[in-house]
């Protein structure tokens, strides 16, 4: 290298250490130093692996760092330099054997695997930041980091021998033929049926990371260890970074890389499209065999973040079990194959690498396989798949909890966790880990009794306990029954754990037991009143006189889970007890223990022996209606939550028995109150909009006649078009809950609407003024809304009204016959127009039309009355629509 050369390489090289996270304040000098980094790096030439230009990638890289989107007008030039450069350098493989000096071949070889490098952090950064780039042309990029991610130099010198062509690598093509070997398969039976097994075939050459080794021609005795050392590093720095590219793509663009997984995911390179037979580098071949641990972790981490980005992907995975060994017609996989055979190829590939590794050399590769393994039980579903592959890696994981290293125990409790927090894998888990052994007495399966080992071991470390009991949870939440069969233990447990200083073996506990009196209060043989108040007395009470605020939530949350039958079974004395704390902690300090009252107060209030009681109704009520104001938005959505619930029970005390519990507590400032509460919780966040107008439609509903006159021009005006508002526009939440509200309101005969000839509003006008309106938004929502349920509940309180005058004159009810003939036409028209999920609903919602329009003729006398000519096959399917009960009257024929 000639000294002005150096001199530049220098200058570069100062010139990216200041850049590193400050490419930010240099954007008054970002069209210079883009200039200079394209004069050197801008045309890649085959031959050109300098100092130089490397030095011009590491800035590129530098100033695109931590920039966010300030440099997007150039990040689609950057990327094509970063792209250029490496197709060059993968171009050049091919080639390198043209160099007739071994040593400058070697010295050409080291500069230009750093150069790679520089590349591919460049790519990283630049994918980092514009998750655009990461979909604007796939295939080539995917090929560079195919490519690059598998890289050594004795895969090049293999390649090189082979072709004097740069075969190695094409822009859209990757050519694996060097890595992709024959091997043979036969038919296994026993757990897996009748599924495909490879053969253990020493002949079979395939890659091997464990073994890399240049040729010793190339280097003396003397050398040989040192160049050997430094190439694999620079190998290594390469691997590195194309896999910190590939996590990259995955986390931007996840389902457009889901395509491109059979490049690097299995180790079949044809196996996802046609049942295939070829091995090919992988993803676990780098876990299970790579000589740089780094590399292996990182490889465990970029498998996990792929698996977490595409759990509604890998949903569809299925295995074809009428068909030995998955093949579909003509040997071709339907998509939900594919990913099927995808699925088990990772389990048992992983399954296989575990087997392999060593824990007590390599504990940290051991630990990140775990958590690899965690991610992936956690996003794959098992229902469509052959029985017992979940039980690949667990069975290896399993072992692990007997591991003297905490940290390899803590991680298995939590792959055991998530294992048995997958609906999908409950089957295999019931049938083969939760067998209850023939030498238990009371039928406790082994694996319980280890968990309650752990929980119980006070020298254990906290993690590990913690870990233990949220797997005891996970059990608690899908098999109940199991861990019943242990409640004299973990009942001990409970209570020696309350005497811990560590509050996050506290809360795990509680975490637990807040899981299992869930899981009673559902079970096919329910927790009894006095499990109720035992554990009440032992373990739940005591938590409110805890000073931290998550125990206090907790004890709320246990509370919360107490049936109304058995909350009716206990003693006046506890009933006292509980009000009294959950009433307190609403008051709380703490935001956490705020929340978690609220949630449990608004359990409370739909209790019929609480709501029949107006002193506790209007304590209930009084509480939440103040934390409706709280700073805390997480204590406002409880809150809402439970005045939406306030409202529900003021509508069962008016439609049961207890309408005289009804007029003692809804006085009119009681009334004023939950009114103006319901309307502020309405201009809220969204996420509390819905409890709002839940609110308003119960509160109007059961509002006397009284209150209404004398708010109808203000609060009750305010509610109302509030309701309108929200049916117009909002969430499709909003929506659907603003035509139920609508329902509601309708459903008090007392509410004003339609003509006011006959009533008190008569001086007023001809017709209520928000009649229009109403009637309007709801008809709007049946003719545009998308969404099926939305104009299911806005033609259900289309058809509340009970007489013609509430909707007003004739040319209102003629418009509300025409928009829904029109709606019955279009739903048979437009099928195609609607989102798939909806047509669960297309029956409902026909059903829904025809009934109102039903109603509607009815009221008016038929389609006549209203100028309107009706299609016979029409009339036919309202006939048809209505219930078999309903008796036929002269007037519903002359529909």
């Amino acid at each position: 290298m000639e000294t002005g050369e150096h001199l530049n390489v220098d200058v570069l090289r100062a010139l990216s250490a200041v850049l590193f996270e400050n490419g930010t304040l240099v954007k008054e000098s970002l069209q210079d130093l883009f200039q200079i980094i394209v004069t050197v790096c801008g045309k890649a030439k085959r031959y050109d692996h300098s100092e130089l230009r490397r030095m011009a990638l590491n800035c590129l890289a530098n100033l695109v760092h931590k920039s966010g989107s300030l440099f997007s007008t150039l990040h689609e030039r950057m990327y094509d330099i970063v792209l250029t450069n490496l197709t060059a350098t993968a171009q050049y493989e091919g080639t390198s054997t043209a160099l007739s000096s071994s040593t400058v071949r070697r010295k050409d070889r080291g500069s230009e695997r750093k150069l790679i490098s520089s590349a591919l952090r460049a790519l990283h950064f630049l994918l980092q930041e514009d998750k655009g780039l990461s979909t604007r042309s796939i295939p080539p990029l995917m090929n560079v980091i195919c490519r690059f991610m598998f890289f050594t130099s004795e895969n090049s010198n293999v390649q090189s021998a082979s072709s004097t062509n740069s075969g190695a690598f094409t822009v859209g093509v990757i050519q694996r033929s060097s890595y992709s070997v024959p091997i043979p398969f036969t038919k296994s039976t026993g757990v897996y049926g009748n599924s495909l097994q490879p053969l253990d075939n020493s002949e079979a050459s395939h890659v091997s990371y464990s073994n890399m080794q240049s040729s010793d021609s190339e280097y003396s005795d003397s050398e040989s260890g040192v160049l050997q050392a430094q190439r694999r590093q620079h190998d290594g720095k390469v691997r590195l970074n194309a896999l910190l590219c590939l996590q990259a793509l995955a986390r931007a663009a996840p389902k457009q890389l889901q395509p491109h997984w059979p490049k690097f995911l299995t180790s079949s390179s044809s196996a996802p499209m046609v049942a295939g037979t070829y091995k090919a580098p992988s993803l676990v071949g780098l876990i299970g065999s790579d000589p740089i641990s780094n590399i292996r972790s990182a490889a465990c981490v970029v498998l996990g973040n792929i698996m977490d980005s595409s759990k509604q992907y890998l949903a569809m995975a299925e295995e074809n079990i009428q068909q030995p060994g998955g093949k579909s017609h003509g040997g071709l996989l339907a998509l939900s194959e594919r990913v099927g055979l995808m699925t088990r190829e990772l389990h048992e590939s992983i399954a296989l690498t575990m087997s392999s590794v060593n824990s007590t050399v390599d504990q940290t590769i051991v630990l990140q396989m775990i958590k690899c393994c965690t991610s992936i039980v956690a996003n794959c579903s098992y229902e469509k798949m052959k029985p017992g592959l979940v039980l690949l890696p667990s069975r290896h994981i399993e072992g692990y909890l007997d591991s003297s290293e905490p940290s390899l125990q803590s991680a298995a409790l939590v792959f055991l966790t998530i294992l048995f927090s997958n609906p999908s894998a409950q089957a295999d888990v019931r049938r083969n880990i939760l067998v209850e052994p023939a030498s238990s007495e009371n039928g406790t399966p082994e694996l319980v009794s280890r968990l309650l080992d752990f929980v119980e071991d006070g020298q254990a470390q906290v993690a590990v306990r913690v870990e233990a009991w949220n797997t005891l949870r996970a059990i608690a939440q899908y098999h109940f029954e199991v861990a019943t069969t242990a409640w004299m233990r973990i009942d001990a447990a409970l209570a020696s754990d309350q005497n811990l200083d560590d509050i996050r073996v506290r809360s795990a506990s509680m975490l637990f037991l807040e899981e299992y009196s869930k899981a009673g209060a559902s079970a096919s043989d329910p927790l009894t009143a006095d499990w109720w108040q035992n554990t009440l007395e032992r373990h739940i009470l005591g938590a409110f006189s805890e000073d931290n605020p998550s125990i206090k939530a907790l004890g709320c949350d246990c509370i919360s889970n107490l049936p109304a039958p058995v909350f009716n079974c206990l003693p006046n004395r506890l009933e006292m007890v509980i009000m009294s704390l959950v009433l307190g902690t609403a008051e709380d300090d703490h935001a956490t223990a705020r929340t978690a009252a609220c949630r449990t107060i608004g359990v409370f209030i739909l209790f019929p022996s609480l709501r029949e009681d107006s002193t506790h109704l209007a304590d209930m009520a009084s509480t939440v209606l103040d934390l409706c104001q709280d700073s805390n938005m997480n204590v406002r959505v409880r809150a809402s939550w439970a005045v939406g619930n306030l409202c529900d029970t003021l509508v069962l005390l008016k439609s049961g028995d207890q309408e005289h519990v009804l007029h003692e507590i809804l006085t009119l400032s009681f009334w004023t109150k939950i009114m103006k509460s319901a309307l502020s919780i309405c201009q809220d966040h969204e996420k509390l909009k819905s409890n709002g107008i839940r609110a308003i439609g119960g509160l109007l509903r059961v509002t006397f006649e009284g209150i209404i006159e004398r708010e109808r021009h203000s609060l009750v005006k305010d509610a109302v078009y509030a309701l309108i508002k929200h049916m117009e526009q909002g969430s499709l939440k909003g929506r659907w809950n603003a035509c139920y509200a609508m329902q509601n309101i309708l459903l008090n005969p007392d509410f004003p609407i339609g003509s006011t000839a006959g009533t008190s509003y008569e001086q007023d006008s001809d017709m209520v003024s928000w009649t229009k309106d109403v009637y309007g938004a709801l008809l709007q929502a049946i003719q545009h809304s998308k969404n099926f349920k939305v104009r299911i509940n806005a033609c259900a309180a289309l058809a509340v009204p009970n007489t013609k005058a509430k909707y007003g004159d004739q040319a209102m009810l003629r418009k509300m016959v025409q928009v829904l003939m029109t709606a019955v036409e279009n739903l048979d028209n437009d099928q195609g127009e609607h989102e798939f999920g909806e047509f669960q609903y297309r029956d409902q919602l026909e059903a829904k039309l025809l009934r109102c329009l039903d109603h509607l003729l009815r009221l008016t006398g038929g389609g006549t009355n209203l100028d309107l000519e009706m299609d016979p096959a029409l009339r036919q399917r309202i006939v048809a629509s209505r219930p078999r009960s309903v008796e036929v009257t002269p007037a519903m024929t002359e529909i």
